[in-house]
């Protein structure tokens, strides 16, 4: 045989076959871009990752201080809640005293209008009867006043 390589020709034998859709072959280039490319997205998302770990853990430390937070208001509201029932039944086992005390502080007002308003009629009643002692003496004198006879009447 002769030889085909000393000659620079490339034995057909040789040759990388065409692909079954007809395109030429990938070339290192496009392999390098495609390998940077398929490194840098999952940089990204390993990024994204890392982002969303950091946010999750945040936000979990805020809702941790404040369930800590609301367990207290909780537990002061209990607290404070029982206190309002035990002072709430007390005031209302003390309901009929206070009614009591109101209904004497009526009474006692009660009597004092009473005192006034009797002291004012036996007052009024006493002027009619000095007027009427004054206008009945200049005319004649009588053996029984009749101021005497009111006040004996009944104890007005």
């Amino acid at each position: 045989m002769s030889e085909p390589e000393a000659t620079g020709a490339v034995d057909p034998k040789d040759k990388p076959l065409p692909s079954p859709s007809g395109r030429p072959g990938t070339s290192g280039t496009e392999l390098g871009l495609r390998a940077n490319r398929e490194k840098a997205s999952s940089a990204f998302q390993r990024a994204q990752r890392a982002e969303q770990a950091y946010r999750a853990k945040r936000r979990a430390q805020y809702a941790r201080k404040d369930i800590q937070a609301a367990k207290e208001h909780l537990k002061n509201a209990g607290v404070s809640f029982k206190a309002g029932l035990v002072c709430g039944w007390q005031a209302v086992r003390a309901g009929p005293a206070v009614i009591r005390e109101k209904r004497e502080q009526q009474r006692e007002k009660a009597e004092v209008k009473k005192r006034e308003k009797v002291s004012e009629k036996r007052r009024l009643l006493e002027e009619k009867m000095k007027k009427a002692t004054e206008t009945s003496e200049e005319e004649a004198p009588s053996a029984e006043t009749p101021a005497a006879y009111v006040l004996n009447m009944g104890g007005v």
